[in-house]
């Protein structure tokens, strides 16, 4: 058999035990999986709506709105989303979304380590390591932990864009712009945990940096374009913060949750487990030249101690309690051995096999590292205690499963009554507590028949700055303000018989758009300007 088809025949069989909970008519379980597939189904209604890129989802709380989609970004989730549009069943969506996520994973780990490495063979055991190690798994089928899963498919191209940054000055760019790019748009709290690593690669190659400073400009424009591809998402967060309306303190005892040293080896959810580190034995046991694996353990092993007690958790609790658990530094951990190992087996593998990865010595010891992971993964996913279930497509058409969003932390501190807020979704309420109907309208609430004594109206919208509201019959706008009862949009009338209210979003909302918009153009005219220009000169010659 030819090494593209062993390959294959890996790759295959990898791919095939990841995705094994998802051969089923029902829906895997997890611990945040309805929040997720409530994230996608507002999705879902925006885009038939015709509102597709709406910061603050409408399905939520009955239709009273929140902004999910501003604080939490949706970059891949718009896959399910669209296969709900197109009649796919909430169970299957999700479960071809698990799919593609495991299939990307597995595609971005082995292109990323080929790249670093120029092995296929290297390429291919990180790829099955990084796709099969212990806290990835758990991650799909225990944690339903939608933002770290997909955040984790780019963090191969952070890893091979520090590479390019401290072996290759920087030459390739565009591997740490996607990596970062793509985590920032998945996940925020794992886009934090990549920043500390690229200062940690700094503070690595500081005395190349000193004889070549150029490096650091490079990284630092690199930074920019980053920035600027993503200010539509990180500008409108730190805006919508700046009001001081989420106020409220969600406490997360960091120290408790931290683990004993040991339990990391621990065949459980929240650890690493055993088999990552076997093979990072068997790679240690090889002398290497590869600098650049003996930095990825360096740092893994540096993240992983402080992600148990050893770390002054208790110390840090304020300023790393967004955090919330320290195990979640798994999530960069497991990617940095996978790396590190796919070079030290490759070299082992070529040592052995005489400089011959196509060697059946070569071939035995890739089967021994599937082995060893499957062994692991399988073990996981039979310790799974998530049970199935079988979510209806009018699931979410019952008001009481709109509000299923966990801590609730980008609700206004106003809104402190969930139960408040459903039961009163459809209803609209004068100051002196008349209660007037309401029709809803995609994003927009229409009030007809606005009592003459009415000073203003508290409208079934959860307030977000960007709301709007005007008179109907003169289109003239009308002031309101979050000062409603239990956190929604107040409306001040100026005598109007009829108002609408709707989102409009903010100034520096559209700028960031724009921003964002320019930059893309901007880096496709820059890539295909080339192309056009060769095109021209090859007419030009004939």
């Amino acid at each position: 058999m030819s090494d593209k088809k062993f390959y294959a025949v890996i790759t295959f069989i990898v791919l095939l035990v990841a995705c094994l909970p998802l051969f089923t008519v029902n829906c895997i379980g997890g611990h945040d999986i309805a929040y997720h597939l409530l994230r996608i189904e507002a999705l879902k209604t925006g885009i038939l709506a015709g509102r597709p890129f709406l910061r603050v989802n409408m399905l939520f709380f009955g239709g009273m709105g929140y902004a999910s989609s501003l604080f939490y970004p949706d970059f891949l989730l718009y896959f399910p989303a669209l296969l709900r549009v197109c009649g796919v069943s909430i169970n299957l969506s999700y479960h071809l979304f698990i799919a593609l996520c495991i299939i990307l994973g597995f595609a971005s780990a082995f292109y990323c380590a080929r790249h670093i490495s120029k092995s296929d063979y290297a390429g291919l055991v990180t790829a099955v390591i990084f796709t099969l190690y212990q806290y990835h798994i758990y991650d799909i089928y225990t944690r339903s932990a939608a933002g770290e899963f997909t955040a984790v498919i780019f963090v191969p191209f952070v890893i091979a864009g520090l590479y390019d940054f401290i072996y290759e000055d920087g030459k390739k760019p565009w591997f740490l712009v996607i990596g970062m790019t793509g985590v920032l748009l998945c996940h925020t709290i794992t886009t934090v945990l990549c920043v500390i690593l690229c200062i940690l690669a700094v503070i690595a190659d500081i005395s190349s940096i000193i004889k070549k400073p150029v490096k650091l400009l490079k990284l630092l424009g690199t930074a920019a374009i980053t920035l600027a591809l993503t200010a539509f998402y990180w500008i409108p967060v730190l805006e919508m913060m700046s009001t001081g309306a989420f106020s409220r303190d969600y406490y997360f005892d960091t120290a408790y949750e931290a683990s004993k040293l040991w339990e990391v080896l621990f065949n459980e959810y929240n650890r690493m487990g055993i088999a990552i580190f076997i093979l990072l034995l068997s790679g240690l046991l090889i002398r290497t030249g590869k600098s650049f694996a003996n930095l990825c353990v360096i740092a893994a092993l540096f993240i992983t101690v402080c992600a148990t007690g050893i770390f002054p958790w208790e110390r840090f609790s304020g300023l790393l309690g967004f955090l919330q658990f320290p195990w979640r530094l798994f999530v960069i951990t497991g990617p940095l051995l996978a790396f590190a190992e796919g070079i030290y087996i490759c070299q082992l593998a070529e040592e052995t096999g005489r400089g011959d990865e196509g060697s059946y010595a070569s071939r035995i010891i890739l089967i021994a590292v599937v082995a060893v992971m499957l062994t692991s993964a399988v073990c996981n996913l039979e310790n799974n205690t998530e049970k199935y279930y079988s979510y209806s497509n009018d699931y979410f058409e019952y008001t009481p499963f709109t509000a299923e969003v966990i801590g609730g932390e980008w609700l206004p501190a106003a809104a402190s009554d969930r139960d408040a807020l459903i039961e009163a979704a459809d209803k609209a309420f004068t100051d002196s507590n008349k209660e007037l109907g309401i029709q809803r309208s995609k994003n927009e609430i229409y009030i007809d028949e606005v009592p003459p004594d009415a000073e203003y109206i508290d409208v079934p919208f959860i307030y977000y700055i960007g709301y709007a509201a005007e008179n109907v019959e003169t289109r003239g706008s009308l002031a309101l303000s979050g000062e409603g009862k239990n956190g929604r949009v107040r409306v001040y009338t100026d005598g109007a018989s009829s108002i609408r209210v709707y989102y409009k979003g903010t100034v520096l909302q559209h700028m960031a758009d724009a921003v964002s918009t320019g930059t893309v153009i901007g880096i496709l005219i820059y890539f295909l300007m080339p192309v056009v220009r060769k095109k021209r000169e090859g007419k030009a010659d004939r």
